[in-house]
């Protein structure tokens, strides 16, 4: 059998001479993530600190314009139609129709939602598959909490279409979040 020798203080072979330049581009590629994570830390908070002056002001409601003794009629009738715009603005549009999708489900379909902002009613048209459907329907829009005095203003079983559906129109009051 033949002795093996070992040469551990001058190691041969093209590994050795790779091993530092392999650590030094390891380190730099490290550095290079941190710096990168830290980048995007930044850009996170500076996202949520935008998405938090939003939500800010999309919650903020915008006051009422009020005319002077000295306006012209012309300025009046601006104002109002500005008072006009801004009630509209002020309506919680998201949270309304939230409401109106949560109380949803195959039994009903909707076909017109039309919210009217000064009275602060909504009219919903829809089919249900029935009747019962369309008053359960009734009872989850009550129940969302945003809406109330839900109403059925008409209903009619269309006798001619398949699985004879029920049209119907609802009327609603949304109530202001507290």
């Amino acid at each position: 059998m033949r002795a093996i020798e070992l040469d551990l203080l001058h190691p041969a072979g093209r590994g050795s001479r790779l091993g530092p330049w392999l650590l030094i581009v390891g380190a730099l590629g490290a550095l290079a993530g941190v710096s990168y994570q830290r980048h995007l830390e930044h850009e996170v908070q500076a996202r949520e600190s935008q998405l938090s002056e939003l939500r800010g002001m999309a919650s903020r409601s915008a006051p009422a314009l009020s005319a002077l003794q000295s306006d012209t009629p012309e300025v009046r009738d601006q104002i109002k139609k500005a008072n006009a715009v801004l009630q509209q603005i002020n309506v919680p549009w998201g949270e309304l129709f939230a409401a109106v999708e949560s109380a949803e489900n195959s039994d009903v379909a909707l076909l017109a939602v039309q919210p009217d902002a000064r009275s602060r009613t909504l009219l919903v048209g829809g089919e249900a598959r029935d009747l019962p459907a369309a008053l359960a329907y009734l009872g989850r829009l009550e129940r969302t909490g945003r809406l109330r005095d839900v109403v059925l203003m008409t209903h009619e079983v269309k006798a001619k279409a398949p699985g004879q559906p029920v049209a119907f129109t609802l009327s609603a009051a949304w109530q202001e979040s507290q």
